[in-house]
């Protein structure tokens, strides 16, 4: 196998959206993808900067511009279906870093798919960011853990600075500016208008912690509102004020990474340490669906055991 080339993350030169392929070697003299014969570029330590997928995994979806992508591992049969299960290290560690810093990551995608081969060359797709992860066990018993991907959005302007670093260029109000400060991850937080009601509803004030976060010297809070279960492919939430939270932005990243779970009857849990850490705040007019906190408990398979 050749070396692989220096990492570095952003939009390959000299290549356009929806670009074709021939092979592995034509997506290396391109430099859209820095190994020969590997379906993941990255590292445990950087993260990924870019996937060929082939079909390798039974349990991906490709639905455009969200892609729904399976961990690497747990020695899949012929059907792409897992036979062991699959762990977060290697480059499974480097996909969190995506995640947590906002990486995009080169998405290409394998054509004429037969037993996890491209037989009729590649599409590069273009930019995307991971916007969730999760794990659940297969109907074998396995633990499978997955990766939301959502296309870039058109206009943002991805660069890399020295050391290979994507840089985006984002234009901030004067309130995002301050409370971009006390958020730890770089997702998309959905603010719609069922969410600006319960967070209206709390005076935006964390249900979980209840430390609330002032962004300036007039006593202005910030606060996110947070979908249980979760919206979009492949769980299916929706956006109603049953299945969302009023949480700080630190909680919210706990939550979302499943180290917070909710018990049926409301009380937080550190999902690392099993430690109950008191009861979730609800307003008598918030009707919670127990239903949501369970199917949130189901994303994380690997800790929600007898929580």
């Amino acid at each position: 196998m050749s070396p692989s080339k220096p990492i570095y993350f952003g939009p390959p030169p000299s290549v356009r959206e929806g670009q074709q392929f021939r092979t592995h070697d034509a997506l290396y003299a391109a430099d859209v993808h820095r190994f020969r014969g590997r379906g993941i570029s990255g590292t445990a330590h950087e993260g990924v900067d870019s996937i060929v997928a082939s079909g390798g995994y039974a349990d991906d979806e490709d639905l455009g511009d969200v892609i729904v992508y399976t961990a690497q591992g747990g020695s899949p049969d012929k059907d792409g279906r897992l036979t062991a299960n699959q762990e977060l290290s290697g480059v499974n560690q480097g996909m969190l870093i995506n995640y947590r810093e906002g990486l995009p990551i080169r998405y290409v995608r394998g054509l004429g798919i037969k037993r996890g081969k491209a037989t009729g060359g590649y599409t590069y797709r273009g930019l995307y960011l991971i916007e969730g992860y999760w794990s659940v066990r297969t109907d074998r018993g396995h633990l499978m853990w997955q990766f939301r991907l959502a296309k870039a959005v058109a206009g943002e302007r991805w660069d890399s600075d020295a050391e290979g670093i994507a840089v985006v260029e984002e234009v901030l109000t004067p309130l995002e500016r301050v409370a971009a400060r006390y958020v730890s991850t770089q997702r998309r937080v959905r603010n719609t208008a069922e969410a600006r009601a319960i967070k209206s509803l709390y005076g935006n004030t964390c249900q979980m912690c209840r430390i609330p976060v002032v962004v300036d010297i007039n006593g202005a809070r910030y606060s996110e509102g947070a979908h249980i279960h979760a919206l979009g492919r492949p769980h299916g939430g929706r956006d109603m004020r049953s299945n969302i939270l009023c949480l700080c932005p630190n909680c919210h990243v706990l939550f979302d990474n499943g180290a917070r779970l909710i018990t049926d009857d409301f009380k937080v849990v550190d999902a690392l340490s099993r430690e109950v850490l008191g009861d979730l705040y609800v307003e008598p007019e918030h009707r919670i669906d127990r239903a949501s906190i369970r199917q949130h408990r189901t994303r994380w398979a690997d800790r929600s055991d007898d929580i």
